[in-house]
């Protein structure tokens, strides 16, 4: 069954999917700000994948693998969809 969450992502690297046993389908959506960048721990605005406000997208993530985001001021909003495959 999926789960859902809407995380506050500010300017220090935040927890968004935490690392599971299983690999998981992970639905982001970026709202409410400026860009987002998502990637492992010691994501930055310099080396993470870039969603800009209002984008939204569906990526697998591997099991033990957290994911993680950040922006460059202020906070956003991202609602989070994952599900365990």
């Amino acid at each position: 069954m999926p789960t859902s969450a809407q995380v506050s992502v500010g300017t220090t690297a935040t927890l968004l999917v935490a690392a599971s046993t299983f690999d998981q389908t992970v639905w982001l959506h970026n709202s409410g700000g400026g860009a987002l960048y998502i990637g492992s721990s010691n994501v930055t605005t310099a080396n993470g994948y870039k969603l800009d406000n209002d984008d939204k997208m569906e990526l697998p993530v591997g099991d033990n693998e957290p994911l993680y985001g950040i922006v460059a001021s202020g906070t956003n909003t991202v609602y989070v969809l994952k599900q365990i495959n």
